[in-house]
Order: C-alpha cells, then structure tokens, then sequence
C-alpha cells in the first residue's frame, strides 16, 4: 500500500459503519452500540493505567470504540428527535408552513410530478420544532419554487421509509401559498444559475446550451434527454453533478491566484472560506460538494496554521464531519463513490502515473491518463454493484474530456459571477456572453465524446448487480489490465 497518514481511515470507516447499520438495522442496536463501546472504551484505558498495555497496542480499539459510541449517541438524538416531533404522529391530512431545502428532482423521465426536501417549522398553525421532511407534488406548482422560499400547503403525511431520518414523507393535497421571499444569499444564486441559462441560450446552441449550467453550477433542468442519455453510457455523467473535481478545480484556482498576488496564508484562508461557502451556497449543497468542501475548510485550517494539508487526513475528516452532520450521507451512492473516487487519486494516481512514463508515456498524457485510469478502476466495481452495469468506453472518454474539464470549470464559473452584474443586456452579460462562446469548442468536443463513444451499441455491457457484478468487474479489469501491461513490455522490448 501507497505510503499516507492513515489514522483517520479507522474513526471514518467506524462512523460510516455504525451510522449504516443504525440507519437499516433495528432502531434499538443505538443503544447496545453505545454501551458496548463505551465499555470498551473504559477496559482499555483501565489496562493502560495498569501497565498492563501501551497506549500503541489498544489505540485502534480505543478510536474505533469511542467513535462508535460518539457517532451511536448522535444518532439517538436524532432518532429521538423525529420520533417526538408532532408530525411524526400526525395521521391522514394536515397544514404545515416550511421552506425550501433544495431544488426540486422530477421523478422519473416521464413525470409530472417533482420530489423536494423541506424543513417544516409550522404544524395546524403552531410552531414547531424545524425538522426534514421529503415533499412530493405537481411539477406545474411545485417545480419552480427558489431555494429558501417559505410556503404553506395541505398535504397527507407517510411515515418515512426505512433508512431515512426524515420526521415524515408528504404529498401536497394543495398547492404551495408563498409567505415571503427566500433569503437574500439564496435569492442571489437563483438569479445567477438563471441568467447563466439566459446567456449559455443566447451564445450557444441547444445541446451545448443546456450542457454548460450542468457543467458549472449542476442545473441539469435544461439538459437533452439524448445528452443525458450519452453522458451516462460513456461514463461522464460525473461532470453534470459537480463532482469535488469540479469543486476543488474552481476554489483552487481562486486560492493560487489569491497566493500568486502576494496575500499571506490568513487573508487566503478568509478568501478561500468565503469561496468554498459562496460556491455550495451556488451549486447547491450535494454530497460530492459536502464531501469537497469540507476537506476545503479542513486543508485551509492547515495553511493558516502554516502545515501542509495531507489529502488523506483531510478526506478522513470530512467523512467524519459529514455523516456526523448529515448521517444519510453512509447510504448515498454519490457519496460513497466521491470518497472512494478521491481516495484512489491520492493514493494510486502518482505511482501509475510514474509507472507509464517509465513505459515512454509523454508526462502530460501519463498525469491525465493515471488519473482517469485509477478514477474509472476504482470506482467501476462499486457502479457495477449499485446500477448492474459497466462502461467499456468509461475510461477512454474520460481521458479524452480531461483537456478541457477544467478550462469549462474555470470559464463557465467566471462566466456565471460575470454575467449577474447588471441587467440581462448589460456590460456584465455582454462580457460574460463572450466567455461563454470562447467555451463552444470546448463543450463541441465534450458532446462528441460522449455522443460517438456513448451511442456505440457495445458501449455499456449489462452485469449482475450487488457483489457478484462487482466482483465480476473487477475480475475482468485485473485481467485486461495485465494483458495491456504485457502487449506494452513486448511493444516496447521490439
């Protein structure tokens, strides 16, 4: 294994496996996970007072079982929470006030209906204690309404499924009543992902029009059902939900340039805190983004306290911080492939790419085929176990996007905060027009891509799903991966 700083990896795994278990297990496993680490806990540091053991022999044990009692005692809070909330108990109709947690999602192609998750702070009249909530409804009345946006509607309330830590599932009976305007941070990033659909509209055509706002910012509402389609049989539907890539490709340039003009390490930590909270208040808080800001925050603390920021410890962290904040981060598969994604990077990127030019490999093209390489790798089993199928042009059209990945990242986000200063036809969005068609041949090849590798008939193969499919893929990688080492030895040997 690749040298790093592991000791996070046992307090994330820790809290990443009890938070599962807690969340699709019994309710009642909270509390013998609470007192059997806790018990632990005390035996090991009984035996260390002792003599009896050094700290380095019980220090895993230690971690591990302290962590599982932390992370076991924020879940019963949680648990607790939802259970007592009046709308736990409600049965049949009732009227709730709340606001807006995130943009609405149809559900399904066809749909005419939209899923949104709420925070509901009024129940009959009375205030509540504010608690989430997931609120399904017509996408005529329900779709275009703002992060942020307080409303009030009859709807008929479900328990929440299992695996969930909503206090209930609603169905809008009524249509939403607006009770004021969403915040003004909010107000603001609605209006700059609309004036970039505005310009993206005005300076490019249709299927890069609505690819761009996905790009940038993740609003794929404007998105071709055919582009859609082609990005995620080529393996590129990633760079429509910005992925940490995307994030840690904007906020880095900013911190660079911040550090390029000569500001010292504490203005750049205020600079980048601002960029880092600016951009997830933009894009809108997914896990990939969560995962990246928070090892944003966390490689800042490092600078300002004048410490390199260690990849590894920082994703460690943000794990950690994460499924404390947000426990239904454990079962969602964008999360769990974002982490497993960085953690491949920071630990087999460099050794393969070192491997390739020693095998004559140019070095521009050994970084970016090393990466996407261990990006596709490591993450083709876990796809292949979640969805059932395997990209076979995945790794190819990667490769073959990576070039502009980050120049449309940069740009499109330049263009985004250029465009929203002033009116639609202003300087701001003249400048930012112009931007965006610098973009066109760019967001051209990327649509080509994913549209010649994405349509060919062999270019997603259907495998088992759950641990046979991945298995299988990973079987099949190791396999074709040693046969391309020996072609390339012999090539190069003649």
């Amino acid at each position: 294994m690749p040298g790093g700083d592991y000791r996070l990896v046992v307090p994330g795994l820790t809290t990443w496996a009890v938070t599962l278990l807690i969340l699709y297990g019994p309710r009642w496993s909270v509390w013998p996970v609470i007192g059997g680490g806790a018990l632990i806990c005390a035996i090991a540091v009984l035996a260390i007072l002792r003599v009896r053991v050094t700290w380095t022999a019980v220090s895993l044990v230690v971690i591990a079982s302290g962590m599982a009692t932390v992370t076991a005692g924020a879940m019963a809070l949680r648990l607790e929470t939802a259970a007592v909330h009046p709308l736990a108990e409600a049965d049949g109709k009732a009227r709730i006030a709340g606001v807006i947690r995130d943009d609405a999602m149809t559900l399904g192609s066809a749909s005419s209906r939209v899923r949104i998750r709420i925070d509901v702070t009024e129940m009959a009249g009375l205030t509540v204690a504010p608690a989430t909530a997931e609120l399904t409804g017509p996408s005529e009345t329900w779709a275009e309404l703002s992060v942020g946006q307080p409303f009030s509607a009859l709807v008929r309330v479900r328990p929440p499924r299992r695996g969930e830590l909503l206090v209930a599932r609603l169905s809008a009976v009524s249509a939403p009543h607006l009770s004021g305007r969403p915040p003004p941070h909010q107000r603001l990033a609605t209006f700059i992902r609309q004036r970039l659909q505005q310009i993206s509209a005005r300076a490019l055509g249709v299927d890069a029009a609505g690819l761009l706002p996905g790009l940038v910012l993740g609003d794929t509402s404007g998105l071709d059902a055919d582009v859609r389609t082609d990005f995620r049989t080529a393996g590129l539907t990633h760079l429509v939900a910005v992925s940490g890539a995307n994030f840690a490709i904007v906020c880095g340039a900013v911190v660079l340039a911040v550090r390029m003009l000569g500001a010292s390490p504490r203005v750049t930590v205020v600079v980048g805190a601002i960029v880092v909270v600016s951009f997830v208040i933009l894009v809108r808080p997914s896990p990939s983004v969560l995962r990246a800001a928070m090892m944003g925050l966390i490689g800042l603390l490092a600078l300002v306290r004048s410490r390199r920021a260690q990849a590894l410890p920082a994703l460690g962290s943000a794990v950690v911080i994460g499924l404390l904040w947000w426990p239904e981060l454990a079962a969602d598969p964008g999360f769990a492939l974002s982490v497993i994604a960085t953690a491949g990077l920071v630990l087999w990127s460099a050794p393969v790419r070192d491997r390739l030019r020693g095998w004559g490999v140019p070095p521009g093209l050994a970084e970016l085929t090393a990466m996407a390489l261990v990006a596709q790798l490591i993450t083709a089993p876990v796809v292949a176990m979640i969805s059932g199928r395997f990209s076979v042009v995945g790794l190819a059209a990667n490769i073959a996007v990576a070039p502009v990945v980050g120049l449309i990242a940069i740009g499109g986000t330049a263009a985004a905060v250029v465009g929203a200063l002033g009116g639609a036809d202003g300087l701001g969005a003249v400048c930012a027009e112009l931007m965006i068609r610098a973009l066109a041949p760019e967001l051209w090849w990327m649509l080509t891509c994913a549209r010649v590798l994405g349509r060919q008939s062999w270019a997603a193969i259907t495998v088992p799903s759950g641990a046979v499919g991945a298995l299988a893929v990973t079987m099949v990688t190791a396999c074709a991966l040693g046969a391309v080492g020996v072609v390339w030895q012999h090539w190069r040997r003649e």
